[in-house]
Formats: structure tokens, sequence, C-alpha cells
């Protein structure tokens, strides 16, 4: 790691590794800046896997709720359990690229699409 990354990392905003003197404003503004694109970057990558997991999971939810005409009873359970299982990975992923821990209460929220489609895959 190099002197300037160990900086940002130990040691507040503001001020210098020893602790003597402020850091200049110059460096202030490319430490805000280098947290507001990582902060970007973070929603983009959040965004895109929610996009492609969670429609990965809708659609199997949806699939066996509604288009379950040519499937047995233990296939459309299977589907279903797979639409959570994928729901419960996306929340994990995105929780983990916003430096989240995995445990979070938040990681129910992937079995959204499991528990909607779950009336019409036992009705």
């Amino acid at each position: 790691m190099s002197k300037h990354h160990l900086k940002e990392r130990s040691s507040p905003p503001g001020i210098d590794v020893a602790g003597a003197a402020p850091a200049s404003p110059e460096q202030l503004e490319d430490e805000e800046d280098a947290r507001s694109l990582d902060l970007v970057q973070r929603v983009v990558i959040s965004v895109l896997a929610m996009v492609v997991g969670g429609s990965i999971s809708c659609v199997l939810a949806l699939y066996t709720a509604f288009g379950r005409a040519g499937l047995d009873a233990a296939s459309a359970i299977g589907l279903w359990v797979m639409a959570g299982v994928t729901g419960l990975l996306t929340a994990a992923v995105v929780l983990v690229i916003n430096r989240r821990h995995t445990y979070s209460p938040l990681l129910v929220l992937g079995l959204l699409p499991m528990a909607v489609s779950a009336y019409w895959v036992f009705h």
C-alpha cells in the first residue's frame, strides 16, 4: 500500500499522519472526490446487480405462479425455491457491494418475489 493510501485509511480528514499539521485544501478536495466517485461506482454496480438478479428471481417467481400449466407440483416448488435462492443471492451481493454485513436484516428483501408468489404456487 502506498503512503497516500495508508493516510486515507488511518487518519480522519484534515489531519496529517503524524497528527501535527492539517492536510492542504487540495488534498481534502482530492479525498472528497475519490469518496464521491467510489459512492457513484457502488450505486451503479448495485443497481446493475439488482436489475439482473432481481429480474431472474421475479421471472422464476412469476413463471411458477402463473405459467405452470405444464409443470407438476414438485417442479413448481423447485422453481419457487430457486426464485428465493436467487433473490437471497442478489440481496447478499448488493449488501457486499455496499460494504454491509451479509447477515443484515435487509437480506430478507431478497425473498420478496418468493413470498409474493407463494399464494399462487400453493393454491
